[in-house]
């Protein structure tokens, strides 16, 4: 087996909405970059799978749980249209760690009317709680970004483990960022399982929401 430390180019499923904008987004280096087309992601899934498991000792036991694991993930995307996703996994000590990021377009029926950032702070702030969400971890604020005013919230829910029947508190930080002049949002959503890396997964999501950029004009992005 031949194995390389770069993967296939990340795809991007036909029919995931979208905006006719360019854009681009910066991820960072150690997280990976999904592919969520799925009909170029089983050849990634194994790319992906011998780089993560090249040399461990139970790799051949390890691989069908994994590749079950992510396939589900990707197929929860996928159902969910969303247009990017990145994964942070990684050892430390010998646990293990996890993060995700996804950017989803999400097209808003505002009957030809302005988008109101405020009454949009107003909805997420006063939103009743989801099923288990700690109210008291739930934020809500406006902020600025390059591309213009946005609202952050910031909170903590249980989520259904990808793969498995199993829940798990999840801090969940959400960018809602209108696109230019038109009715779109841009949804950016970081999430981390792993409650003592909540702050270092924010500051990811802050960093990622202040490298988004948005061109008129033009289709797709990276």
């Amino acid at each position: 087996m031949i194995v390389t430390d770069t993967l296939p180019d990340a795809g991007y499923a036909a029919g995931v909405p979208h905006p006719a904008i360019g854009f681009s987004i910066d991820v960072p280096d150690h997280w990976t970059v999904l592919d969520l087309n799925p009909e170029t992601w089983d050849a990634w899934l194994r790319a992906f799978l011998d780089r993560r498991l090249a040399g461990r000792p139970n790799a051949s036991r390890e691989r069908g749980p994994a590749r079950k694991a992510l396939l589900d993930l990707l197929l929860q995307l996928h159902e969910g249209k969303v247009f990017m996703a990145a994964i942070l996994a990684a050892e430390v000590g010998g646990d293990l760690v996890s993060a995700s990021a996804t950017l989803a377009w999400r097209k808003l029926d505002l009957g030809g009317d302005e988008m109101n950032l405020e009454g949009l702070r107003q909805v997420y702030l006063r939103a009743p709680a989801s099923p288990g969400e700690d109210m008291a971890a739930r934020r809500v604020e406006g902020v600025q970004l390059p591309v213009g005013g946005a609202v952050k919230v910031v909170t903590r829910e249980p989520v259904t483990v990808p793969g498995t029947t199993r829940r798990q508190s999840v801090d969940m930080i959400q960018y809602f960022v209108p696109v230019l002049a038109t009715d779109w949002l841009a949804v950016l959503t970081a999430t981390t399982g792993d409650l003592p890396l909540a702050a270092g997964v924010e500051e990811v999501a802050d960093g990622m929401a202040t490298s988004l950029s948005l061109r008129s004009g033009s289709s797709g992005g990276k």
